[in-house]
């Protein structure tokens, strides 16, 4: 392998650097379509619980709401924690492909003293990075779920 020319082990890098975008696109995706999916659900379920005239005994409010925690628990702890995982790894990967390839290196691409990205960047995937996509995500499915247990409470 030390035989790869220059130019080839950059065609290398470039080639995996555009799979861990695509990788990353695709998990953003999911994430994002998910969220709109479960918020959907949980907007209609609440709406119609709160429209509705029906009535829910107390144990029928502690299975509804066992039912709904138990969702909640599965798709933010296994489902979408497993889909974070996977875009953090990817998120740091691309990182180490764009250091090598002198992203991150002032003056590599132009005589101006910045580097071509942020030195942030750097940090994509690790504690250090600033990305809020997940948490903004979670924030939100978990307004959802409330939504539906205040109006299971309430009803």
């Amino acid at each position: 392998m030390k035989n790869i020319i220059e130019d080839k082990k950059i065609d290398i890098l470039i080639s995996a650097l555009e799979e861990r975008y695509q990788a990353m696109h695709n998990i953003r995706d999911r994430v994002q379509n998910t969220g709109i999916w479960i918020l959907g659900i949980l907007g209609s379920i609440g709406g119609w619980i709160i429209q509705s005239d029906i009535s829910f005994s107390c144990i029928e409010k502690k299975f509804y709401i066992l039912t709904l925690f138990i969702t909640f628990i599965v798709i933010r702890f296994e489902y979408l924690k497993d889909l974070n995982k996977g875009f953090k790894g990817q998120q740091r990967t691309t990182a180490k492909i764009e250091k090598s390839l002198g992203f991150f290196t002032p003056k590599f691409f132009s005589d101006e003293g910045d580097s071509m990205y942020p030195k942030s960047w750097e940090h994509a995937g690790t504690e250090k990075g600033d990305g809020a996509f997940f948490r903004t995500t979670y924030l939100l499915i978990y307004i959802g779920f409330l939504f539906v247990t205040l109006a299971i409470l309430m009803n």
